[in-house]
C-alpha cells in the first residue's frame, strides 16, 4: 500500500499542495513545503522513475492551475478539455525533464549539494518554459506569493525565477532532513536561516512611493462587457458610447490626466468616423489624453492586429503600439500553415498579426510603456520597455473570455511581478477582474468608485468591493508613483541566464563522470 502511495499519491499531493498556493485559493505559504512529498518519493529513484513522479506532480499542479481554460468549453466545445489536458501535459514534461535530470545529476555529480543543484535546475526550466516556442510560464512558482510582499523583492534581484529557485532550495532542504539523518539539523537550520534571510533582503528593499508634486492621475475604466456583447456590431458604438460617458463623469469628480480604457473596448478601428468622434469628443471637453485598446488594420500588409492608441486631450493620434506577442490558440494559430484543419474546427480563433516593435508613449513629464494582456507574462518586454525610457508600465487586458475563473487573479500576480522586477509602478486596465496601479514594490491601490445606471458618482467603502454590489461600472482616478530604485539593474534578467549556463556546465561534467550505485530498484 505504502509503495503505491509513495509512487502515485505523493507526486500527486506535491501538484495539488502547490495549486492551492496561486489564486484564487491563495494559500502561498505552502510553497515552501509543498514539494516534500514528491522529493521524499523520488530519494531513491532511478531517473526514469523520478521523471515520472515529476511527471504526475506536474500533471496535477497544471490540471488545477489552467483550470480557468476549461471555461473555453462554451465556446470552443470540447476542443476546451482536450487543449486544456495538452497544455498540462506539455508543461508537466518540463517538470519531468528537470526531475529526471536531477536525480541522473545527484549519482553522478555526489559532491554537489543536492538542493542547490534542484534549484539551479528549477531556475533554467521556468527561463525556458517561459522562452521557448511561443512562451508559456504561466506556472512559475514565484507568481503564487504575491501576498508575501518582503520576499517578492527578491524579484528585483533575480527575477520571477529566483524566487522559484529558492522555495525550491528549502522544500528540497526539508525533504533531505526527512528522509536523511545525517545532517538533518544542519539542514533544518539551512532552510530557516534561508527563510528568515531573504525575508529580511526583502523588508530592506521596500521602499516607500514617491509622488512628488503633482502627481500623474490615471482614470481607469473598468467596463465589465461580456464578450457576447463585444462581438456584436450592434453594441460596438455603444460600448465606447458607455465608456466615454462614464470617464466623463470621473473627471467631474477626480483629478485624471489620462483616461486608460481595457484591450479592445473599441472593437473597431479608431479612425471609425462614429467611434472617432466620441473618442475625440471626450478628450477635447475634459482636456485629457485618452490610452485605449483598438483593432487596427495594417495598411501596408491589410491584416488586423490587436493594437492600443494614445489620443491627445487636443483630439490627434500621438501613437499607437501593435501587440508584438499574441496568445496561441486565441489570436493565433502556431503553424496555422500546416494545421488549417484547427483553424476550420474552431473560427472563434483570430488570425492576427503579430506587431513588429517595442514603443513607449509620452505624456508631458511621463513616458510609459504599454503592454497588451498576454504579453504581461514576459519579463523581457517591461525589461525593453524600461531600457526604452519607460518610467511606468500600462497593462491592458480583456479576461472576458474565462468568466469568473481563477484566470483574473493570476493574470494580475504577474502583473505585479513585472513591478517589482522593474521597479516601476504598473497601471492595470482590465475588462474584468482587478483593475488598480502597482507601486514600484508590487502594492495594489485598487480602484474606489462606481457610476450607477442613473449616471451618479459614487465612492465605495474600502471594505465594500464592486462586484458586490448593485452598481454597474468600476472605475476610479489614482495617482501613478516614481520610478523606485533597481538593486542590482542587470540581475533580474542575468541571473536566470546563468542558472541555464551553470545546468549545461553540470550536465557535461555529470555526462563524464561515473554514476554512484547507492540506490535501491523499487
Amino acid at each position: 500500500m505504502f509503495a503505491v502511495m509513495k509512487k502515485y499519491w505523493l507526486p500527486l499531493v506535491s501538484g495539488v499542495g502547490l495549486a492551492l498556493c496561486f489564486p484564487t485559493w491563495h494559500l502561498y505559504f505552502l510553497g515552501w513545503v509543498a514539494l516534500i512529498p514528491l522529493l521524499y518519493a523520488c530519494r531513491k529513484s532511478t531517473p526514469s522513475a523520478g521523471a515520472w513522479r515529476f511527471f504526475l506532480a506536474g500533471w496535477a499542479f497544471y490540471s488545477i492551475l489552467l483550470q480557468w481554460l476549461l471555461t473555453n468549453y462554451y465556446w470552443a466545445g470540447g476542443w476546451a478539455f482536450w487543449g486544456h489536458q495538452a497544455v498540462s501535459c506539455i508543461m508537466a514534461g518540463y517538470w519531468a525533464l528537470t526531475g529526471g535530470l536531477w536525480i541522473w545529476m545527484r549519482r553522478r555529480l555526489p559532491w554537489f549539494p543536492g538542493a542547490i543543484l534542484l534549484m539551479v535546475l528549477w531556475m533554467a526550466m521556468e527561463y525556458v518554459q517561459g522562452r521557448l516556442l511561443t512562451g508559456f510560464g504561466w506556472g512559475s512558482l514565484g507568481y503564487s506569493q504575491g501576498k508575501d510582499i518582503a520576499f517578492l523583492q527578491l524579484a528585483a534581484i533575480g527575477g520571477t525565477a529566483l524566487l522559484a529557485g529558492i522555495l525550491v532550495a528549502v522544500n528540497a532542504l526539508l525533504a533531505e532532513a526527512l528522509y536523511a539523518p545525517r545532517l538533518r539539523l544542519a539542514r533544518l537550520a539551512m532552510a530557516f536561516a534561508l527563510v528568515t534571510g531573504v525575508h529580511g533582503v526583502g523588508l530592506a528593499l521596500l521602499g516607500v512611493p514617491e509622488y512628488g508634486p503633482s502627481p500623474l492621475h490615471v482614470g481607469i475604466f473598468q467596463s465589465n462587457f461580456p464578450q457576447e456583447m463585444k462581438w456584436d456590431p450592434e453594441y460596438t458604438v455603444e460600448m465606447v458610447q458607455k465608456a466615454a460617458e462614464n470617464s466623463r463623469i470621473l473627471a467631474e469628480h477626480e483629478p485624471v490626466d489620462l483616461f486608460v480604457w481595457p484591450e479592445t473596448l473599441i472593437m473597431e478601428e479608431i479612425t471609425y468616423p462614429a467611434i472617432f468622434d466620441r473618442v475625440t469628443e471626450l478628450t477635447q471637453t475634459t482636456g485629457t489624453a485618452l490610452f485605449a485598446g483598438a483593432h487596427r488594420i495594417d495598411a501596408e500588409t491589410g491584416r488586423a492586429r490587436n493594437s492600443s492608441f494614445l489620443i491627445s486631450p487636443q483630439g490627434t493620434i500621438e501613437g499607437h503600439y501593435d501587440k508584438i506577442r499574441l496568445a496561441p490558440f486565441g489570436e493565433y494559430v502556431p503553424l496555422g500553415e500546416y494545421f488549417t484543419f484547427i483553424q476550420n474546427a474552431l473560427p472563434i480563433i483570430s488570425n492576427l498579426e503579430p506587431g513588429r516593435d517595442a514603443r513607449v508613449l509620452s505624456l508631458d513629464a511621463r513616458t510609459f510603456g504599454p503592454l497588451i494582456c498576454f504579453e504581461v507574462l514576459f519579463p523581457d518586454m517591461s525589461e525593453a520597455l524600461r531600457r526604452k525610457g519607460a518610467d511606468f508600465l500600462v497593462v491592458i487586458t480583456n479576461l472576458g473570455w474565462f468568466g469568473a475563473s481563477n484566470a483574473l487573479e493570476q493574470e494580475l500576480e504577474q502583473a505585479r511581478l513585472r513591478a517589482v522586477e522593474t521597479r516601476l509602478p504598473l497601471v492595470h486596465s482590465a475588462n474584468t477582474g482587478i483593475s488598480g496601479v502597482f507601486d514600484p514594490w508590487g502594492r495594489l491601490t485598487g480602484l474606489n468608485a462606481v457610476v450607477t445606471r442613473h449616471g451618479t458618482f459614487h465612492r465605495l467603502r474600502e471594505d465594500v468591493k464592486p462586484q458586490h454590489t448593485k452598481l454597474m461600472r468600476c472605475l476610479g482616478s489614482l495617482p501613478v508613483p516614481q520610478p523606485g530604485e533597481r538593486p542590482v539593474p542587470w540581475a533580474p534578467e542575468r541571473v536566470p541566464q546563468v542558472a541555464v549556463i551553470t545546468t549545461a556546465v553540470l550536465v557535461l561534467l555529470a555526462a563524464t563522470a561515473k554514476a554512484r550505485k547507492d540506490h535501491q530498484p523499487e
